[in-house]
């Protein structure tokens, strides 16, 4: 209900200013008295207006129509809390940027994208079993939120491992493995060979967290910074739009033998 009623709200502020809003090229000396407001809530009770909604249907149906596109089929109900370090959702999203990063970086620099990092908290819904529809990649990814690629020196990509490690949350990520074994040194692996702390890698995130979104500060002062035109949504509808059915699951990406 509250997702039918804002869609009806942003049409309808997009029908009064293209339909109502006086616009004139004539210099005119006007002042402004006053404004006049008033609290209208939103809910089931609250009586259609019929000059309304004759205005935005045309608007609405093409709307449903882009949304209820079915793009493919997803064979299980993924959930960011199906474990506690990974999830078969955070993989296919992370995989699936990763494989848009990786493209980006090749054709600005020449050079593969060494992993990708997401936040857990950015997955705002579950995507159920059935036929995927854009409506439901937004529900997953309501935000605006574009694909960053940075180079980090090696002390900023030390802070982004021990994040994780410190987290021990299911954050998406790809092109990284962690694996910790009760109480000793920490094993990681970035693409197929054990991580270098004298290197600096390129990594994959969005603009939200490379401004520190997340407690993420060690990505808000990187070597490198290139910022995409491609949004996460974007990035997810292009790809799975090519896709019969979603392929993803758990694969030890990151692994804690403590809990086991």
């Amino acid at each position: 209900m509250r997702a039918k009623l804002y869609k009806i709200s942003v049409l309808v502020i997009i029908c009064f200013v293209l339909h109502k809003l006086p616009i004139s090229c004539k210099e005119k000396n006007k002042s402004l008295d006053f404004i006049r407001g008033a609290q209208i809530e939103l809910s089931k009770d609250l009586p259609e207006d019929k000059d309304v909604i004759k205005l935005i249907e045309p608007y609405k149906s093409d709307l449903d129509t882009k949304i209820n596109e079915v793009l493919c089929y997803n064979p299980r109900v993924l959930d960011k809390r199906e474990s506690k370090l990974e999830s078969s959702l955070g993989n296919l999203l992370a995989d699936v940027c990763f494989e848009a990063g990786d493209s980006i970086l090749r054709s600005i620099k020449g050079t593969p994208l060494d992993f990708a990092v997401f936040n857990y908290g950015g997955m705002r819904a579950p995507m159920q079993k059935g036929d995927v529809t854009i409506e439901d990649i937004f529900q997953l990814m309501p935000f605006e939120n574009r694909l960053v690629i940075v180079e980090l020196n090696p002390d900023q990509v030390r802070a982004l491992i021990d994040y994780l490690i410190r987290q021990r949350q299911a954050h998406p990520i790809s092109g990284i493995r962690i694996a910790l074994d009760k109480g000793r040194e920490p094993k990681v692996w970035i693409g197929k060979k054990r991580w270098d702390p004298s290197k600096s890698y390129h990594v994959l995130t969005i603009d939200y967290l490379q401004h520190g979104g997340g407690n993420m500060n060690f990505l808000t002062q990187p070597e490198y910074l290139y910022v995409s035109d491609v949004k996460v949504r974007d990035a997810l509808i292009r790809n799975f739009r090519v896709q019969d059915t979603l392929k993803t699951g758990l694969d030890g990406r990151f692994t804690d033998s403590n809990n086991e």
